[in-house]
């Protein structure tokens, strides 16, 4: 169900609607290979989850949070706390600190993933400061189809899944499962041993996740649409230690034994007339997540005062209301509602539990017109809030009041179509953020003063692109400039006071100014019915300009993905990929890990029965490389596996 919540995204390309069962198509009439990925397109170069997926796309640099084995991705140089994700319009987020590891996702069968940069949708609701991502689940259009899939790889890992959905005259239904487990990854053999590692099999690297969801919705007329869903995540995961050279890094003996996410969400779209849509959602979801922290390797014991067992209980309820009219000739108009309410609860064995609660809502609306000369204009502006419900001093018990703060989110974004083929953008938007549960309270293991009085941060950004096709649609391109200016930022300031033993304490405010700007880059070409060739480049310069000191982590100033689809036979296709990001910093006091290159190569052959055969390998050279200083990536992986489609 691609629901009209997210219709703004139109922001970078021009959008079509369908009049099929009531379906927004929220897909590029235009080029869009700077904003779309298919899952097809996942698979083929062996994406196993959302993080890896959305590196497809220039300007998404895959990012690792070693020291909490999380897989994360920066957007033009924002990170996922500044880049909100939504799978069908529904928010996937941890409500603590707004993240959401993207390596416990699984690409959906079928599915597109879209992603807004910088421009996002006004209508779209809060914290979109550097974008969104949204993920689409498929949509039967048969009475029954779908697909089965198995597979293993290096590191005793293994994977499968099925999916499955059907069509009929007023409804239809879909359901996936997959299942992914790794007992470890394996370290190149040119890691040197260290204290805490000693090479082979990566210590502490397991993981096991599986997810399962459903949809039934019912169409009783072309432009109505009720849909009940719901995912079900389940996860565990090791935390491989730190392995580099920084004396001030202590070594983290942590397991993850729970990583559970439960979501339900009702989406409505009804016809309000000839030419007027309401469209509503609710959703409830609920995030479990258990930490143990223990003394050494052995993870056996927990004695020491570095040693506890932590528990999440988080969970998020709320809506939205979107209405649409198209009675004025060329002319768009919709305004949006939304609400959530953000509940936290932590508590770690033989401490009290304590409970955090923000309520936070938005209203938007936009205005879009076309002109007949082949151009149009949006202009949009939100309002949001948020009040703290409850929030109290973890270290005295003291309940803390942050009262209401707010933000106006502007927009205004100008097409044209050159040519037939050819058409540009230009657009200026202002977004804002609010600060997470955790940067307000959190004391960051005794590290750190809390600072409920953080403020909203804020960018204001200019999007221009141009792309268009060429040779009967055998060539697409595509090219994008901008620049974000980000103030209020929320950055570290060290020593604001000290420990009984002389420890210098931080505290998090808004003193931070900065500036993202970058080139992208996205060409296809298919060269004859057997040959297609792709290549994305991005350039992202991203500095603090306030305190160049401390500096922005997670994103490479280039880097270039290119890739080939070879039908070398009717029944065998073979697709080589390069993959290269230039050194970043990994830490905001400049410590940098070098060049990330992997070669990668699959091979797919058809066999009989509508099945084809998948083996390949990733990272062919070797390499011995991070993402994240002291946590080494895996080595060269081979894998198999095999689909069936019905």
């Amino acid at each position: 169900m691609k629901i009209a919540s997210l219709l703004a995204l139109a922001p970078l390309t021009a959008f079509a609607q369908s009049d099929e069962l009531g379906e927004i198509i929220v897909r590029a009439t235009k080029p869009g290979l700077l904003e779309n990925v298919s899952s097809e397109e996942a698979e083929d170069l062996e994406r196993r989850d959302l993080a890896e997926a959305l590196t497809l796309l220039p300007g998404v640099s895959l990012q690792k949070t070693g020291a909490r084995a999380e897989s994360m991705v920066t957007i033009r140089g924002f990170d996922l706390r500044q880049v909100p994700v939504f799978v069908d319009c529904i928010p996937v987020y941890v409500p603590y600190d707004g993240y959401a590891d993207l390596g416990r996702f699984s690409v959906p069968a079928a599915g597109e993933i879209e992603v807004a940069k910088g421009l996002s949708p006004v209508l779209a609701g809060p914290n979109a400061l550097g974008g969104l991502v949204n993920v689409y689940t498929r949509r039967p259009t048969e009475k029954l189809e779908g697909s089965v899939h198995a597979g293993t790889f290096t590191g005793d890992g293994w994977e499968g899944g099925i999916s499955a959905g059907g069509k009929e005259e007023k409804w239809y239904w879909q359901f996936d499962l997959s299942y992914l487990e790794q007992a470890a990854f394996r370290l190149s053999d040119d890691f040197v041993p260290r204290p805490r590692e000693n090479g082979g099999r990566r210590d502490n690297s397991y993981r096991q996740d599986w997810r399962a969801s459903g949809r039934i919705a019912w169409t009783p007329a072309p432009e109505d649409e009720h849909v009940l869903g719901f995912w079900i995540q389940r996860g565990e995961k090791g935390n491989p230690t730190y392995v580099g050279y920084d004396p001030t890094v202590r070594s983290r003996f942590w397991q993850w034994p729970q990583w559970d996410k439960d979501t339900y969400y009702y989406l409505s779209r009804i016809s309000l007339g000839k030419d007027t849509k309401l469209e509503a959602t609710l959703h409830y979801d609920r995030h479990e997540n258990t930490l143990q922290a223990f003394d050494n390797a052995s993870y056996s014991s927990q004695n020491l005062g570095s040693s506890f067992t932590s528990f999440y209980d988080d969970w998020t309820a709320g809506g939205s209301i979107l209405l649409e009219n198209r009675s004025i000739k060329d002319t768009r108009l919709a305004a949006a509602f939304h609400y959530k309410r953000d509940h936290h609860e932590k508590m770690d064995i033989g401490d009290p539990k304590f409970t955090f609660e923000d309520e936070t809502a938005s209203i938007g609306f936009e205005a879009e017109h076309s002109f007949a000369w082949g151009s149009s204009l949006t202009a949009g502006v939100s309002h949001d809030w948020r009040e703290v419900i409850d929030a109290v001093d973890t270290n005295t018990g003291t309940p803390l009041f942050g009262g209401k703060t707010s933000s106006w989110n502007p927009q205004v974004v100008w097409k044209h179509d050159i040519t037939e083929d050819i058409e540009a953008h230009l657009g200026w938007a202002q977004k804002s953020l609010f600060p997470t549960i955790k940067d307000r309270y959190s004391y960051r293991l005794g590290q750190a003063i809390p600072n409920p009085s953080l403020k909203p941060e804020t960018a204001n950004h200019i999007d221009f692109g141009i792309g268009g096709t060429a040779w009967d649609g055998r060539f697409e391109w595509e090219t994008g400039l901008f620049y974000s200016r980000i103030d209020d930022a929320i950055q570290r300031v060290d020593n604001v006071a000290f420990t009984p033993g002389g420890a210098g304490l931080f505290q998090l405010r808004n003193v931070g100014e900065a500036e993202h700007r970058g080139f992208e880059l996205a060409l296809g070409t298919k060269w004859t019915d057997c040959i297609e060739t792709g290549l994305r480049y991005a350039w992202i310069n991203a500095e603090n300009r306030s305190n160049p000191g401390i500096h922005i982590i997670g994103t490479p100033e280039h880097e270039v993905l290119l890739f080939s689809k070879l039908q070398v036979h009717e029944e065998l296709k073979l697709i080589p990929s390069f993959t290269w990001a230039d050194s970043r910093n990994a830490s905001s006091i400049g410590k940098r890990v070098g060049i990330y290159a992997s070669v990668d190569f699959k091979a797919e052959l058809s066999l009989p029965g509508d099945c084809t055969l998948g083996f390949g390998a990733t990272n062919l050279l070797d390499r011995n490389q991070q993402l994240d200083e002291g946590f080494p990536e895996p080595v060269r992986s081979l894998f198999v596996d095999i689909r069936h489609e019905f």
